[in-house]
């Protein structure tokens, strides 16, 4: 019977994998958050609560991820790519989940749902938030694969694009949060003073998503760069 080989083994030979399984972990988590949303704003919390408890069980599979590779990652020269560039790739992947957690259990916490005129433009600004996320995934995955290639200078210029696709797509959703902002603000008056301060907030921390996948893409750019 073949034996499994340690994380630390894996995470020696071939770091990026175990980096390309906890970025996938986190997408897959903030996918769901249109899910979510469709169900909170049908008000539907039933299913929203599911679907919330799926975020979190998401977000522990990347947390436990995360854990497992600060505590196996090797020290000193044996690793192909920086063992800072590793930790720090996975922490700002990690923020992608935890922002995502944090949005379900904010809306389901209080029963929170938009004002129906604002749903055809908060399902597009999420959709461009996952879309953001998923792209810097890509950059994560492109990444590993360039490192059986040892960083070829032209693979390393389609990191470069890939990067540049994330960081419109990340501005787009800061139009899109801006626009947002302007069209709940419209509706103040029918939303009480308490819920319309967390939906600002829930829009601001939507954006964060995005940020955080810009992030990732930059940080994987540094490691395929080095």
């Amino acid at each position: 019977m073949a034996v499994q080989p340690a994380l630390s083994e894996v995470l020696s030979s071939s770091p990026l994998a175990v980096m390309e399984r906890h970025a996938e972990t986190c997408l897959d988590c903030v996918t769901k958050l249109m899910a979510y949303f469709e169900a909170a704003q049908a008000g539907d919390w039933n299913k929203a609560e599911k679907l919330q408890l799926e975020i979190s069980r998401l977000e522990g599979i990347a947390d436990e991820i995360k854990m497992d590779v600060r505590k196996n990652l090797p020290r000193g020269l044996w690793m192909s790519v920086s063992r800072t560039d590793l930790l720090e790739l996975v922490r700002v992947q990690d923020k992608m989940a935890n922002e995502t957690k944090d949005i379900a259990g904010l809306s389901l916490g209080r029963n929170l749902a938009f004002p129906q005129k604002l749903e055809k433009s908060l399902f597009k600004f999420i959709e461009t938030v996952i879309e953001a996320s998923a792209k810097a995934v890509e950059v994560v995955s492109a990444t590993r694969d360039l490192s059986r290639t040892a960083f070829g200078a032209r693979q390393a210029k389609a990191i470069v694009s890939k990067c540049a696709l994330v960081e419109k797509i990340e501005r787009r959703s800061d139009e899109l949060q801006s626009k947002l902002r302007a069209k709940l603000k419209a509706h103040e008056e029918d939303i009480s003073p308490v819920d319309a301060i967390f939906l600002y907030q829930l829009l601001s921390n939507i954006g964060e998503i995005a940020d955080h996948a810009e992030k990732v893409s930059h940080r994987a750019q540094i490691i395929a760069a080095s």
